[in-house]
């Protein structure tokens, strides 16, 4: 048998502070994850990885939908729509119309 000596790599919990930071820079900034992980000393791995968790657990779920139906195509014929805009960045509302 072939002994492997490898030492355990030592994990290092993220402070929710710079969690926040580094959602902040990604969702309201606009800056790229790896721009922003630079800005908070993070490595690129950690900070994707909080991102992608943000989005499955948070973004997605404060998507809604008024129907579970597929979008539909109709013909109009000289009816009067009512069209309501709604902007939403990272699950939060920024301009409705």
């Amino acid at each position: 048998m072939i002994e492997q000596s490898q030492q355990k790599r030592s994990y290092i919990k993220v402070p929710p502070s710079k969690k926040k930071a580094l959602i902040h820079k990604v969702f309201q900034n606009g800056l790229q994850i790896k721009q922003a992980a630079q800005q908070l000393q993070l490595k690129y791995a950690t900070a994707k990885t909080i991102i992608l968790l943000y989005r499955s657990k948070v973004v997605r779920k404060k998507l809604i939908f008024s129907s579970n139906k597929p979008c539909l195509i109709l013909p109009l014929d000289n009816k009067k729509t009512n069209v309501k805009i709604v902007s939403l960045v990272a699950g939060k509302l920024q301009n409705q119309k």
